[in-house]
C-alpha cells in the first residue's frame, strides 16, 4: 500500500513536438488577429515629404479659383497653396488671371490678403525669368509654364495693365464698405515698378488725389505725434487714409524738383494720424538734404513759433 510510482518522464522528442505545436498555434492566432484588425503602420518621423512643384501650385490656383465660392477651396488656398507659393522668389504672370478672378469674386478676408500680396509681387518684379535679389527658391522659366493658362502664354505685358487698372479703380473708390480693400489696393499698387514714367505719373496722381481729399489742416492735434485721437467713424476712416497715402508717397521715388511732391509731404505734418506724420517728416528730411531752401520755404508757418514743428515730441524725435 505504498505511494504510487511517478509517471515516466516524457521523452525529449515529445517536448519538442509540443513546443512546436504551441508556437504554431500562437503564430496562427496572431495572424488571424491581424487579418481582422489590421494595424496601421506608424509614419516615420524622419521621412521627408515631397516638395510641391511650382507648376503644381500654379495649376492648383487655377482650379481653386474657379470654385472660390466654396469654403473648401478657400481653406485649401489659405492653408496650403498660397503659403507654399511664397517660398519662391517670384510669381509667374500666368497666375494673374486667377488672382484677379479671386479679387473680384471672393470675399474671404484671408484669401484676399494673399491675393493683394501676390498682385503686389507681380507688379514689383523686374526680372524676365523671375530672378530677384530677395532670395528664395528660383522660379522656373515662365515660358515653360505658358500651357497652364487656358488662353495660352501669359506675359507681364498682358497682365500688368489689367492689375493696375483694377487696383487703381479700387484705390480711388469712396465706398465706405470697401474701405479696407481700398487701403490694401493702394499698398499693392504702389509696389509696382516705377521705371516707366507713365506708371510713375499715374501712381503720383492717385496718391496726390487721396492726400487732397484727406487733408484736415483745420483740425489741430492736441497731444502730439505719439497720441492717437479717437473720433467718429468718418474721422477714423480719414485717419486710415492719411496713413495709407503718406505710406504710399514714401514708397514712391523721391522727387525733390516737384513742388507738388514737397507740398503733399509738408501737408502731412498736420495730419491726425501719428504714423502718417512720421512718414511726412521722413520724406521732408530726405528732400532737405538735397534742397534745403525749398524745404525751408515750404515749411513756412510750421517752423514759426507756435507751429507744428515746435511741439516737444518733434524735438525729441529729431
Amino acid at each position: 500500500l505504498g505511494r504510487p510510482a511517478p509517471p515516466p518522464a516524457p521523452a525529449p522528442a515529445d517536448r519538442k513536438s509540443k513546443r512546436a505545436t504551441l508556437m504554431q498555434i500562437q503564430s496562427d492566432t496572431i495572424s488571424a488577429a491581424k487579418a481582422f484588425n489590421p494595424v496601421k503602420a506608424l509614419p516615420q518621423r524622419n521621412r521627408k515629404k515631397k516638395p510641391v512643384s511650382y507648376s503644381q501650385l500654379a495649376r492648383s490656383i487655377h482650379e481653386l479659383a474657379a470654385t472660390c465660392d466654396q469654403k473648401k477651396s478657400q481653406r485649401q488656398l489659405v492653408n496650403s497653396v498660397f503659403p507654399k507659393l511664397a517660398v519662391y522668389n517670384s510669381v509667374d504672370p500666368s497666375v494673374a488671371p486667377s488672382l484677379l478672378m479671386l479679387h473680384q469674386q471672393c470675399e474671404d478676408r484671408n484669401v484676399l490678403r494673399y491675393v493683394y500680396y501676390y498682385l503686389a509681387r507681380i507688379l514689383s518684379d523686374n526680372g524676365s525669368q523671375g530672378l530677384s535679389a530677395a532670395g528664395g527658391i528660383p522660379t522656373p522659366n515662365w515660358d515653360a509654364l505658358a500651357d497652364i493658362d487656358v488662353a495660352g502664354g501669359v506675359t507681364r505685358a498682358d497682365v500688368v495693365p489689367r492689375i493696375v487698372d483694377q487696383l487703381s479703380a479700387e484705390s480711388t473708390s469712396d465706398d465706405v464698405e470697401f474701405h479696407a480693400r481700398r487701403l490694401a489696393a493702394l499698398k499693392a499698387l504702389t509696389s509696382s515698378s516705377t521705371s516707366s514714367s507713365e506708371m510713375l505719373e499715374k501712381l503720383s496722381e492717385i496718391v496726390f488725389g487721396i492726400l487732397e481729399k484727406v487733408a484736415d489742416t483745420k483740425q489741430k492735434r492736441k497731444k502730439g505725434i505719439f497720441t492717437k485721437q479717437g473720433g467718429d467713424k468718418e474721422s477714423i476712416l480719414r485717419s486710415n487714409l492719411q496713413y495709407a497715402s503718406l505710406s504710399a508717397l514714401r514708397r514712391l521715388p523721391l522727387d525733390p524738383g516737384n513742388p507738388a511732391f514737397l507740398h503733399r509731404a509738408v501737408q502731412g505734418i498736420e495730419f491726425s494720424d501719428p504714423v502718417a506724420v512720421r512718414h511726412a517728416l521722413s520724406i521732408i528730411s530726405e528732400i532737405a538734404v538735397r534742397d534745403p531752401y525749398s524745404v525751408a520755404m515750404a515749411l513756412g508757418k510750421n517752423a514759426q513759433p507756435g507751429g507744428m514743428l515746435h511741439y516737444p515730441c518733434f524735438l525729441v524725435q529729431f
